[in-house]
């Protein structure tokens, strides 16, 4: 059960830096786009 829950914390972990960081790199492409 630990490793279960270690892995499930660990693609929680992953899935939200992922999309944190999709929007920020978005946010920053926008942001520095001169149009």
């Amino acid at each position: 059960m630990t490793i279960i829950l270690t892995i499930a914390i660990l693609s929680i972990i992953g899935t939200t830096s992922a999309v944190i960081l999709f929007f920020v790199a978005k946010k920053f492409y926008v942001y520095e786009d001169p149009r």
